[in-house]
Protein backbone atom coordinates (compact mmCIF):
# COMPACT_ATOMS: atom_id res chain seq x y z
CA UNK A 1 0.00 0.00 0.00
CA UNK A 2 1.33 3.51 -0.74
CA UNK A 3 1.60 6.57 2.16
CA UNK A 4 -1.23 8.11 0.11
CA UNK A 5 -3.10 5.32 0.47
CA UNK A 6 -2.75 4.76 4.12
CA UNK A 7 -3.80 8.51 4.21
CA UNK A 8 -7.37 7.30 2.72
CA UNK A 9 -7.45 4.77 5.36
CA UNK A 10 -7.11 7.43 8.36
CA UNK A 11 -9.32 9.72 6.47
CA UNK A 12 -12.19 6.99 6.08
CA UNK A 13 -12.11 6.21 9.85
CA UNK A 14 -11.68 9.75 11.02
CA UNK A 15 -15.16 10.27 8.88
CA UNK A 16 -16.89 7.31 10.01
CA UNK A 17 -15.86 8.29 13.63
CA UNK A 18 -17.62 11.56 13.20
CA UNK A 19 -20.49 10.13 11.53
CA UNK A 20 -20.62 7.71 14.58
CA UNK A 21 -19.96 10.09 17.24
CA UNK A 22 -22.95 12.46 15.74
CA UNK A 23 -25.52 9.76 15.56
CA UNK A 24 -24.31 8.97 19.16
CA UNK A 25 -25.23 13.05 19.74
CA UNK A 26 -28.04 12.97 18.03
CA UNK A 27 -29.52 9.83 20.42
CA UNK A 28 -28.94 11.48 23.52
CA UNK A 29 -30.09 14.53 22.31
CA UNK A 30 -33.71 13.02 21.69
CA UNK A 31 -33.69 10.43 24.48
CA UNK A 32 -36.64 11.92 25.77
CA UNK A 33 -38.38 12.95 22.21
CA UNK A 34 -41.38 11.14 22.22
CA UNK A 35 -41.65 8.34 18.92
CA UNK A 36 -38.01 8.72 18.58
CA UNK A 37 -36.61 5.64 17.58
CA UNK A 38 -32.81 5.26 19.02
CA UNK A 39 -30.36 5.39 15.37
CA UNK A 40 -27.16 3.05 15.17
CA UNK A 41 -24.44 2.94 12.57
CA UNK A 42 -23.47 0.65 10.36
CA UNK A 43 -20.24 0.14 9.59
CA UNK A 44 -18.36 -1.94 6.94
CA UNK A 45 -14.99 -2.22 5.20
CA UNK A 46 -14.32 -0.45 1.40
CA UNK A 47 -13.10 -2.25 -1.98
CA UNK A 48 -9.70 -3.87 -0.77
CA UNK A 49 -7.05 -3.50 -2.97
CA UNK A 50 -5.32 -5.50 -5.00
CA UNK A 51 -1.58 -6.12 -3.46
CA UNK A 52 -0.05 -8.88 -5.29
CA UNK A 53 0.59 -12.33 -5.50
CA UNK A 54 -3.42 -12.65 -5.42
CA UNK A 55 -3.52 -10.68 -1.99
CA UNK A 56 -5.82 -8.22 -1.24
CA UNK A 57 -5.25 -5.30 1.57
CA UNK A 58 -8.06 -3.60 3.43
CA UNK A 59 -8.70 0.31 2.03
CA UNK A 60 -10.09 1.62 4.97
CA UNK A 61 -14.17 1.99 7.03
CA UNK A 62 -17.62 3.24 5.63
CA UNK A 63 -20.49 3.96 6.85
CA UNK A 64 -23.42 1.68 5.24
CA UNK A 65 -26.15 3.09 6.53
CA UNK A 66 -27.71 4.78 9.61
CA UNK A 67 -31.03 2.69 10.74
CA UNK A 68 -33.36 3.41 13.11
CA UNK A 69 -33.58 0.03 15.61
CA UNK A 70 -36.78 -1.14 15.91
CA UNK A 71 -38.52 -4.51 15.80
CA UNK A 72 -41.76 -4.31 13.16
CA UNK A 73 -43.54 -7.31 14.88
CA UNK A 74 -43.18 -5.64 18.65
CA UNK A 75 -44.65 -2.83 16.96
CA UNK A 76 -47.79 -4.66 15.44
CA UNK A 77 -48.37 -6.28 19.02
CA UNK A 78 -47.98 -2.89 20.97
CA UNK A 79 -50.33 -1.13 17.88
CA UNK A 80 -52.58 -4.18 18.94
CA UNK A 81 -52.26 -3.54 22.71
CA UNK A 82 -53.01 0.22 22.39
CA UNK A 83 -56.23 -0.26 20.32
CA UNK A 84 -57.54 -2.89 23.13
CA UNK A 85 -56.55 -0.99 25.94
CA UNK A 86 -58.50 2.00 24.64
CA UNK A 87 -61.55 0.38 23.91
CA UNK A 88 -61.54 -1.40 27.32
CA UNK A 89 -61.16 2.14 28.67
CA UNK A 90 -64.24 3.32 26.95
CA UNK A 91 -66.27 0.70 27.60
CA UNK A 92 -65.53 0.88 31.20
CA UNK A 93 -66.19 4.88 31.09
CA UNK A 94 -70.16 4.10 29.56
CA UNK A 95 -71.15 1.25 31.58
CA UNK A 96 -70.27 2.53 34.67
CA UNK A 97 -72.11 5.77 33.20
CA UNK A 98 -74.90 3.91 32.84
CA UNK A 99 -74.76 2.26 36.07
CA UNK A 100 -74.25 5.34 37.76
CA UNK A 101 -77.03 6.69 36.52
CA UNK A 102 -79.23 3.99 37.49
CA UNK A 103 -78.11 4.25 41.24
CA UNK A 104 -79.42 0.94 42.27
CA UNK A 105 -77.15 1.43 45.49
CA UNK A 106 -78.11 4.25 46.39
CA UNK A 107 -81.22 5.98 48.22
CA UNK A 108 -83.02 7.00 45.21
CA UNK A 109 -82.99 4.19 42.97
CA UNK A 110 -85.99 3.18 41.00
CA UNK A 111 -86.42 -0.45 42.35
CA UNK A 112 -87.25 2.23 45.98
CA UNK A 113 -89.66 3.68 43.76
CA UNK A 114 -91.09 0.52 42.43
CA UNK A 115 -90.99 -0.91 46.05
CA UNK A 116 -92.89 2.41 47.40
CA UNK A 117 -95.66 2.24 44.72
CA UNK A 118 -96.51 -1.28 45.26
CA UNK A 119 -96.19 -1.15 49.14
CA UNK A 120 -98.49 2.50 48.66
CA UNK A 121 -101.58 0.33 46.98
CA UNK A 122 -101.18 -2.79 49.63
CA UNK A 123 -101.07 0.26 52.27
CA UNK A 124 -104.20 1.00 50.48
CA UNK A 125 -106.35 -1.96 50.73
CA UNK A 126 -106.21 -2.39 53.90
CA UNK A 127 -108.04 1.22 54.14
CA UNK A 128 -109.48 2.35 51.02
CA UNK A 129 -111.80 4.98 51.65
CA UNK A 130 -108.69 6.41 53.71
CA UNK A 131 -108.51 9.96 51.65
CA UNK A 132 -104.72 10.36 53.33
CA UNK A 133 -103.67 6.76 51.61
CA UNK A 134 -105.06 7.35 48.48
CA UNK A 135 -103.40 11.12 48.39
CA UNK A 136 -99.99 8.56 49.49
CA UNK A 137 -100.98 6.30 46.31
CA UNK A 138 -101.04 9.42 43.93
CA UNK A 139 -97.68 11.03 45.00
CA UNK A 140 -96.20 7.44 44.80
CA UNK A 141 -97.41 7.08 41.46
CA UNK A 142 -96.49 10.35 40.19
CA UNK A 143 -93.27 10.12 42.28
CA UNK A 144 -92.32 6.66 40.24
CA UNK A 145 -93.42 8.59 36.58
CA UNK A 146 -91.03 11.53 37.64
CA UNK A 147 -88.21 8.94 38.44
CA UNK A 148 -88.48 7.33 35.26
CA UNK A 149 -88.38 10.03 33.02
CA UNK A 150 -85.23 11.51 34.67
CA UNK A 151 -83.70 8.00 34.31
CA UNK A 152 -84.45 7.84 31.07
CA UNK A 153 -83.19 11.42 29.95
CA UNK A 154 -80.03 10.40 32.04
CA UNK A 155 -79.49 7.48 29.57
CA UNK A 156 -80.26 9.66 27.08
CA UNK A 157 -77.89 12.08 27.76
CA UNK A 158 -75.05 9.11 27.44
CA UNK A 159 -75.92 8.67 24.67
CA UNK A 160 -75.33 12.09 23.81
CA UNK A 161 -72.33 11.95 25.39
CA UNK A 162 -71.26 9.06 22.87
CA UNK A 163 -72.42 11.03 19.74
CA UNK A 164 -70.04 13.64 21.05
CA UNK A 165 -67.26 11.26 21.52
CA UNK A 166 -68.05 9.02 18.57
CA UNK A 167 -67.79 12.48 15.95
CA UNK A 168 -64.55 13.39 18.06
CA UNK A 169 -62.91 10.53 17.60
CA UNK A 170 -63.43 9.88 13.97
CA UNK A 171 -62.69 13.28 12.99
CA UNK A 172 -59.50 12.86 14.96
CA UNK A 173 -58.87 9.39 13.05
CA UNK A 174 -59.63 11.04 9.97
CA UNK A 175 -57.03 13.79 10.31
CA UNK A 176 -54.58 11.41 11.63
CA UNK A 177 -54.97 9.17 8.11
CA UNK A 178 -54.59 12.41 5.92
CA UNK A 179 -51.22 12.76 7.43
CA UNK A 180 -49.95 10.03 7.54
CA UNK A 181 -50.53 9.62 3.76
CA UNK A 182 -48.90 12.98 3.64
CA UNK A 183 -45.59 11.24 5.37
CA UNK A 184 -45.77 8.44 2.53
CA UNK A 185 -45.34 10.97 -0.23
CA UNK A 186 -42.57 12.57 1.62
CA UNK A 187 -40.87 9.37 2.69
CA UNK A 188 -40.96 7.70 -0.80
CA UNK A 189 -39.81 10.96 -2.02
CA UNK A 190 -36.81 11.10 0.31
CA UNK A 191 -36.17 7.27 0.10
CA UNK A 192 -36.56 7.13 -3.89
CA UNK A 193 -34.64 4.41 -5.59
CA UNK A 194 -33.37 3.06 -2.35
CA UNK A 195 -30.17 5.33 -2.48
CA UNK A 196 -31.27 8.31 -0.85
CA UNK A 197 -30.93 5.89 2.58
CA UNK A 198 -34.12 5.56 4.95
CA UNK A 199 -35.38 8.59 5.82
CA UNK A 200 -35.40 8.06 9.82
CA UNK A 201 -36.73 11.09 11.53
CA UNK A 202 -40.24 10.93 9.03
CA UNK A 203 -40.90 7.23 9.63
CA UNK A 204 -40.25 7.78 13.41
CA UNK A 205 -43.18 10.53 13.09
CA UNK A 206 -45.21 8.41 10.66
CA UNK A 207 -44.82 5.75 13.08
CA UNK A 208 -46.10 8.00 16.15
CA UNK A 209 -49.20 9.07 14.00
CA UNK A 210 -50.01 5.72 13.32
CA UNK A 211 -49.63 4.38 16.83
CA UNK A 212 -52.41 7.03 17.76
CA UNK A 213 -54.48 6.28 14.72
CA UNK A 214 -54.10 2.76 16.48
CA UNK A 215 -55.87 4.49 19.65
CA UNK A 216 -58.84 4.61 17.42
CA UNK A 217 -58.97 1.67 15.50
CA UNK A 218 -57.39 -1.56 15.31
CA UNK A 219 -55.14 -1.91 12.35
CA UNK A 220 -53.02 -3.37 10.36
CA UNK A 221 -49.90 -1.93 8.52
CA UNK A 222 -47.68 -3.36 5.25
CA UNK A 223 -44.98 -1.75 4.40
CA UNK A 224 -44.45 -1.27 0.58
CA UNK A 225 -41.01 -1.32 -1.26
CA UNK A 226 -41.04 2.04 -1.82
CA UNK A 227 -41.18 2.79 1.66
CA UNK A 228 -45.08 3.68 2.15
CA UNK A 229 -47.07 2.01 4.67
CA UNK A 230 -50.94 0.84 3.97
CA UNK A 231 -53.18 0.94 6.69
CA UNK A 232 -56.32 -0.93 6.57
CA UNK A 233 -58.95 -1.58 9.18
CA UNK A 234 -61.08 -5.43 8.70
CA UNK A 235 -59.10 -5.58 5.36
CA UNK A 236 -60.61 -2.21 3.87
CA UNK A 237 -57.73 -0.28 3.38
CA UNK A 238 -57.65 3.63 4.89
CA UNK A 239 -54.61 4.43 3.55
CA UNK A 240 -52.93 3.16 0.39
CA UNK A 241 -49.32 4.84 -0.38
CA UNK A 242 -50.46 8.52 -0.73
CA UNK A 243 -54.03 8.21 -1.27
CA UNK A 244 -56.14 8.87 2.10
CA UNK A 245 -59.44 7.03 1.90
CA UNK A 246 -60.49 8.94 5.31
CA UNK A 247 -63.61 7.90 7.85
CA UNK A 248 -66.66 9.46 8.11
CA UNK A 249 -70.29 8.53 10.73
CA UNK A 250 -73.30 8.49 9.10
CA UNK A 251 -76.44 8.40 10.37
CA UNK A 252 -79.15 6.23 8.25
CA UNK A 253 -82.48 5.39 8.89
CA UNK A 254 -82.70 1.27 9.61
CA UNK A 255 -86.47 -0.11 10.00
CA UNK A 256 -87.88 3.11 11.06
CA UNK A 257 -84.96 4.38 13.42
CA UNK A 258 -81.87 6.47 13.23
CA UNK A 259 -78.61 4.42 13.48
CA UNK A 260 -75.16 6.18 13.59
CA UNK A 261 -72.62 4.15 11.44
CA UNK A 262 -68.79 4.06 10.65
CA UNK A 263 -67.87 4.05 7.07
CA UNK A 264 -64.95 4.76 4.40
CA UNK A 265 -65.11 8.45 3.54
CA UNK A 266 -63.92 7.30 0.04
CA UNK A 267 -66.42 4.97 -1.38
CA UNK A 268 -68.98 4.90 1.63
CA UNK A 269 -68.08 0.77 2.59
CA UNK A 270 -69.31 0.39 5.80
CA UNK A 271 -66.88 -0.69 9.19
CA UNK A 272 -67.91 -2.05 12.20
CA UNK A 273 -64.72 -2.11 14.56
CA UNK A 274 -64.42 -4.24 16.91
CA UNK A 275 -61.65 -2.44 18.96
CA UNK A 276 -60.08 1.14 19.64
CA UNK A 277 -61.73 3.78 21.00
CA UNK A 278 -64.39 4.12 17.58
CA UNK A 279 -64.87 0.31 17.70
CA UNK A 280 -65.92 0.42 21.61
CA UNK A 281 -67.99 3.47 21.45
CA UNK A 282 -70.25 2.18 18.94
CA UNK A 283 -70.17 -1.21 20.89
CA UNK A 284 -71.13 0.87 23.96
CA UNK A 285 -74.22 2.44 21.80
CA UNK A 286 -75.28 -0.58 20.33
CA UNK A 287 -75.22 -3.34 22.85
CA UNK A 288 -75.16 -1.23 26.34
CA UNK A 289 -77.54 2.44 26.03
CA UNK A 290 -79.73 2.19 23.82
CA UNK A 291 -80.73 -1.59 25.46
CA UNK A 292 -80.88 0.34 28.37
CA UNK A 293 -82.97 2.66 27.21
CA UNK A 294 -84.95 0.39 25.54
CA UNK A 295 -85.25 -2.43 28.47
CA UNK A 296 -86.42 1.09 30.65
CA UNK A 297 -88.92 1.55 28.18
CA UNK A 298 -90.20 -2.31 28.22
CA UNK A 299 -90.32 -1.74 31.67
CA UNK A 300 -92.22 1.39 32.14
CA UNK A 301 -94.88 0.01 29.07
CA UNK A 302 -95.56 -3.32 31.04
CA UNK A 303 -96.02 -1.15 34.51
CA UNK A 304 -98.48 1.18 32.55
CA UNK A 305 -100.05 -1.68 31.04
CA UNK A 306 -100.33 -4.08 33.75
CA UNK A 307 -101.58 -1.29 36.44
CA UNK A 308 -104.05 0.55 33.66
CA UNK A 309 -106.14 -3.12 32.79
CA UNK A 310 -106.66 -3.44 36.72
CA UNK A 311 -107.38 0.68 37.32
CA UNK A 312 -109.24 0.80 34.39
CA UNK A 313 -112.31 -1.94 35.07
CA UNK A 314 -112.17 -0.89 39.12
CA UNK A 315 -113.99 1.83 40.81
CA UNK A 316 -113.20 4.81 42.40
CA UNK A 317 -115.01 6.34 45.53
CA UNK A 318 -116.82 8.28 42.91
CA UNK A 319 -118.42 8.07 39.72
CA UNK A 320 -116.89 9.41 36.20
CA UNK A 321 -119.26 12.12 34.80
CA UNK A 322 -116.31 12.99 32.17
CA UNK A 323 -113.01 10.65 30.88
CA UNK A 324 -110.71 11.32 27.76
CA UNK A 325 -108.51 8.77 26.45
CA UNK A 326 -104.85 9.54 27.97
CA UNK A 327 -103.01 7.80 24.36
CA UNK A 328 -103.91 9.50 21.38
CA UNK A 329 -103.51 7.64 18.03
CA UNK A 330 -102.42 9.62 13.90
CA UNK A 331 -105.88 8.26 12.64
CA UNK A 332 -109.29 7.33 13.82
CA UNK A 333 -109.99 5.75 10.46
CA UNK A 334 -107.04 3.02 11.35
CA UNK A 335 -107.27 -0.60 13.00
CA UNK A 336 -106.49 -0.11 16.59
CA UNK A 337 -104.15 -3.02 16.54
CA UNK A 338 -102.26 -0.83 13.70
CA UNK A 339 -101.55 2.13 15.20
CA UNK A 340 -98.86 3.53 17.27
CA UNK A 341 -100.66 2.28 20.79
CA UNK A 342 -97.58 -0.50 22.32
CA UNK A 343 -99.95 -2.02 24.31
CA UNK A 344 -101.25 -5.69 23.62
CA UNK A 345 -104.86 -5.38 22.55
CA UNK A 346 -107.06 -8.50 21.98
CA UNK A 347 -110.69 -9.56 20.32
CA UNK A 348 -112.91 -8.83 23.89
CA UNK A 349 -115.56 -7.15 25.09
CA UNK A 350 -115.62 -4.47 28.35
CA UNK A 351 -118.86 -3.42 30.42
CA UNK A 352 -119.66 0.43 30.63
CA UNK A 353 -121.79 1.01 33.47
CA UNK A 354 -124.27 4.02 33.52
CA UNK A 355 -125.41 5.28 36.59
CA UNK A 356 -128.84 7.06 37.47
CA UNK A 357 -128.17 9.09 40.04
CA UNK A 358 -131.65 9.65 40.75
CA UNK A 359 -132.64 6.11 41.12
CA UNK A 360 -129.91 4.82 41.78
CA UNK A 361 -130.29 2.10 39.12
CA UNK A 362 -127.39 0.68 36.80
CA UNK A 363 -127.39 -0.22 33.05
CA UNK A 364 -124.55 -2.73 32.00
CA UNK A 365 -123.85 -2.30 28.42
CA UNK A 366 -121.28 -4.87 26.78
CA UNK A 367 -118.89 -2.95 23.97
CA UNK A 368 -117.35 -5.99 21.63
CA UNK A 369 -114.12 -4.99 20.31
CA UNK A 370 -112.28 -6.86 17.97
CA UNK A 371 -108.80 -4.48 17.55
CA UNK A 372 -107.35 -6.19 14.25
CA UNK A 373 -110.11 -4.72 12.27
CA UNK A 374 -112.20 -2.23 15.06
CA UNK A 375 -111.11 1.62 14.53
CA UNK A 376 -111.47 4.42 16.85
CA UNK A 377 -114.21 5.12 14.84
CA UNK A 378 -115.89 1.86 15.12
CA UNK A 379 -115.34 1.69 18.66
CA UNK A 380 -117.13 4.73 19.35
CA UNK A 381 -120.10 4.33 17.16
CA UNK A 382 -120.42 1.11 19.14
CA UNK A 383 -120.84 2.59 22.52
CA UNK A 384 -123.22 5.33 21.14
CA UNK A 385 -125.59 2.62 19.68
CA UNK A 386 -125.34 0.61 22.61
CA UNK A 387 -125.81 3.19 25.79
CA UNK A 388 -129.47 3.80 26.33
CA UNK A 389 -130.49 7.45 24.76
CA UNK A 390 -129.94 10.43 27.08
CA UNK A 391 -127.46 8.65 29.16
CA UNK A 392 -124.06 9.17 28.04
CA UNK A 393 -122.11 9.83 24.27
CA UNK A 394 -118.59 9.12 23.08
CA UNK A 395 -116.81 11.26 20.89
CA UNK A 396 -113.42 11.53 19.23
CA UNK A 397 -111.50 14.46 20.02
CA UNK A 398 -109.29 16.59 18.11
CA UNK A 399 -106.42 14.76 19.14
CA UNK A 400 -108.11 11.84 17.81
CA UNK A 401 -108.12 10.56 21.64
CA UNK A 402 -111.39 8.79 23.09
CA UNK A 403 -113.70 10.69 25.12
CA UNK A 404 -117.18 9.83 27.46
CA UNK A 405 -119.22 12.50 28.63
CA UNK A 406 -122.55 11.29 30.95
CA UNK A 407 -125.50 13.15 31.01
CA UNK A 408 -126.31 15.37 33.69
CA UNK A 409 -127.61 13.33 36.20
CA UNK A 410 -125.57 9.89 35.70
CA UNK A 411 -122.05 8.91 36.04
CA UNK A 412 -119.99 6.10 34.26
CA UNK A 413 -117.85 3.05 35.50
CA UNK A 414 -115.60 0.32 33.61
CA UNK A 415 -115.94 -3.55 34.44
CA UNK A 416 -114.17 -6.97 33.25
CA UNK A 417 -112.03 -6.25 30.16
CA UNK A 418 -110.97 -9.01 28.71
CA UNK A 419 -109.56 -6.57 25.45
CA UNK A 420 -107.16 -4.25 27.33
CA UNK A 421 -108.78 -1.79 25.23
CA UNK A 422 -109.75 0.69 27.44
CA UNK A 423 -105.96 0.11 29.05
CA UNK A 424 -104.50 0.83 25.66
CA UNK A 425 -106.72 3.89 24.69
CA UNK A 426 -106.07 5.25 28.66
CA UNK A 427 -109.83 4.72 29.33
CA UNK A 428 -109.79 5.50 33.08
CA UNK A 429 -106.42 4.55 33.26
CA UNK A 430 -103.45 5.40 36.29
CA UNK A 431 -101.13 6.12 33.80
CA UNK A 432 -100.98 7.94 30.07
CA UNK A 433 -98.10 7.67 27.67
CA UNK A 434 -96.29 5.14 25.47
CA UNK A 435 -92.92 4.49 27.44
CA UNK A 436 -90.51 5.77 29.56
CA UNK A 437 -90.40 9.23 27.93
CA UNK A 438 -93.96 9.82 27.95
CA UNK A 439 -95.30 7.78 31.15
CA UNK A 440 -97.50 10.53 33.14
CA UNK A 441 -99.93 10.18 35.67
CA UNK A 442 -103.63 11.11 34.89
CA UNK A 443 -104.27 14.68 35.67
CA UNK A 444 -108.17 14.23 36.27
CA UNK A 445 -106.63 11.78 39.33
CA UNK A 446 -103.95 14.20 40.58
CA UNK A 447 -106.50 16.90 41.04
CA UNK A 448 -108.74 14.35 42.55
CA UNK A 449 -108.09 11.40 44.24
CA UNK A 450 -110.66 10.40 44.87
CA UNK A 451 -111.36 9.20 41.01
CA UNK A 452 -108.47 6.49 42.30
CA UNK A 453 -110.18 3.16 41.08
CA UNK A 454 -109.05 0.35 43.29
CA UNK A 455 -112.83 -1.31 43.95
CA UNK A 456 -113.43 -3.66 42.36
CA UNK A 457 -117.95 -5.50 41.64
CA UNK A 458 -119.28 -1.50 42.27
CA UNK A 459 -119.27 -2.65 45.95
CA UNK A 460 -118.30 1.08 48.35
CA UNK A 461 -115.06 -0.17 50.22
CA UNK A 462 -113.60 -2.88 48.32
CA UNK A 463 -110.20 -3.39 47.61
CA UNK A 464 -109.90 -5.73 45.00
CA UNK A 465 -108.57 -3.38 42.70
CA UNK A 466 -105.66 -2.47 44.96
CA UNK A 467 -105.06 -5.87 45.80
CA UNK A 468 -104.58 -6.58 42.38
CA UNK A 469 -102.58 -3.87 41.69
CA UNK A 470 -99.80 -4.75 44.47
CA UNK A 471 -99.66 -8.33 43.52
CA UNK A 472 -98.42 -7.00 40.07
CA UNK A 473 -94.73 -6.71 42.09
CA UNK A 474 -94.25 -10.13 42.03
CA UNK A 475 -96.61 -11.83 39.71
CA UNK A 476 -94.94 -13.12 36.52
CA UNK A 477 -95.87 -11.32 33.52
CA UNK A 478 -95.31 -13.50 29.70
CA UNK A 479 -94.02 -10.55 28.33
CA UNK A 480 -91.41 -9.87 30.08
CA UNK A 481 -89.97 -13.29 29.93
CA UNK A 482 -91.94 -15.00 32.71
CA UNK A 483 -90.47 -12.62 35.69
CA UNK A 484 -92.29 -9.73 37.53
CA UNK A 485 -91.93 -6.04 36.90
CA UNK A 486 -89.63 -5.69 39.65
CA UNK A 487 -87.86 -8.99 38.86
CA UNK A 488 -87.03 -7.65 35.22
CA UNK A 489 -85.67 -4.76 36.67
CA UNK A 490 -83.16 -6.57 38.90
CA UNK A 491 -82.26 -8.83 36.73
CA UNK A 492 -81.31 -6.14 33.95
CA UNK A 493 -79.38 -4.14 36.54
CA UNK A 494 -77.63 -6.85 38.21
CA UNK A 495 -76.59 -7.56 34.00
CA UNK A 496 -75.57 -4.59 33.75
CA UNK A 497 -73.53 -4.44 36.91
CA UNK A 498 -71.77 -7.67 36.08
CA UNK A 499 -70.72 -6.13 32.70
CA UNK A 500 -69.41 -3.16 34.72
CA UNK A 501 -67.14 -5.44 37.10
CA UNK A 502 -65.64 -7.02 33.74
CA UNK A 503 -65.00 -4.04 31.92
CA UNK A 504 -63.18 -2.85 34.92
CA UNK A 505 -60.90 -5.98 35.18
CA UNK A 506 -60.51 -5.98 31.65
CA UNK A 507 -59.31 -2.59 31.33
CA UNK A 508 -56.55 -3.00 34.13
CA UNK A 509 -55.44 -6.27 32.10
CA UNK A 510 -54.85 -4.38 28.59
CA UNK A 511 -53.53 -1.97 30.76
CA UNK A 512 -50.95 -4.54 31.85
CA UNK A 513 -50.37 -5.74 28.70
CA UNK A 514 -49.60 -2.55 26.95
CA UNK A 515 -47.03 -1.25 29.57
CA UNK A 516 -45.32 -4.79 29.61
CA UNK A 517 -45.16 -4.26 25.43
CA UNK A 518 -44.26 -0.28 26.11
CA UNK A 519 -41.33 -1.59 28.00
CA UNK A 520 -40.11 -4.03 25.05
CA UNK A 521 -40.53 -1.24 22.68
CA UNK A 522 -38.18 0.92 25.11
CA UNK A 523 -35.76 -1.28 25.82
CA UNK A 524 -35.65 -2.42 22.22
CA UNK A 525 -36.11 1.38 20.36
CA UNK A 526 -35.61 3.56 23.36
CA UNK A 527 -32.50 5.80 24.04
CA UNK A 528 -29.69 4.69 26.53
CA UNK A 529 -27.91 7.71 27.57
CA UNK A 530 -25.21 4.97 29.86
CA UNK A 531 -25.18 3.05 26.51
CA UNK A 532 -25.12 6.00 24.30
CA UNK A 533 -22.33 7.48 26.66
CA UNK A 534 -19.92 3.68 25.64
CA UNK A 535 -20.69 4.50 22.34
CA UNK A 536 -19.62 8.16 22.34
CA UNK A 537 -16.43 7.24 24.09
CA UNK A 538 -15.53 4.36 21.89
CA UNK A 539 -15.87 6.36 18.73
CA UNK A 540 -13.88 9.25 20.12
CA UNK A 541 -11.38 6.64 20.28
CA UNK A 542 -11.88 5.46 17.13
CA UNK A 543 -11.59 8.83 15.90
CA UNK A 544 -7.94 9.74 18.44
CA UNK A 545 -6.71 6.15 16.78
CA UNK A 546 -6.73 7.59 13.12
CA UNK A 547 -5.75 10.93 13.56
CA UNK A 548 -2.67 9.40 15.44
CA UNK A 549 -2.50 7.06 12.51
CA UNK A 550 -2.77 9.98 9.98
CA UNK A 551 -0.32 11.93 11.83
CA UNK A 552 2.67 9.19 12.02
CA UNK A 553 1.59 8.84 8.37
CA UNK A 554 2.46 12.46 7.62
CA UNK A 555 5.52 12.42 9.59
CA UNK A 556 7.02 9.19 7.69
CA UNK A 557 5.60 11.38 4.04
CA UNK A 558 7.89 13.89 5.83
CA UNK A 559 10.99 12.38 6.37
CA UNK A 560 11.08 11.05 3.04
CA UNK A 561 10.61 14.32 1.58
CA UNK A 562 13.56 15.30 3.38
CA UNK A 563 15.67 12.59 2.19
Amino acid sequence: MSLNGALQVGRSSIMASQTAMQVAGNNMANASTPGFSRQSVRFATTIPQNWGNNQTIGTGLQVTRIARTVDTALQSRMRTALSDENGAAVDQRFLLAVESVRNELGDANLSSRLNAFFSAFSELANNPNDEALRSVVVQQSSGLAGAIRDLRKDQVDVRVEIDRSLESAVRAADDLITQIADLNVQIGRNELGGTAGPANELRDRRDSLINELAQFLPISTLEQPNGMIDISVESQPLVQGSLARGVKITVDTVGGELTTRFRVKNDGTLLTPDGGQIGALLRQRTDTVEPAIESLDTLTRELMFQVNKVHSQSQGQIGITSVTGLNRITSSTTALSQTEIPFEMRNGAFELHVKSLATGLRTTVVIAVDPATATLTDLRNAINAAVPAGTATASITADNTLRLDANAGYELSFANDTSGVLAGLGINSLFGGYDAKTIEVNAQILGDPRLLSVGRDHVAGSNGGALAIAALSTQQIESLGGRSIRGFWTAETTSLGVRAEAAINRADSTKLVRESLDSQVQAMSGVSIDEESINMLAYQRQFQAAARFITIIDETIQQLLAL
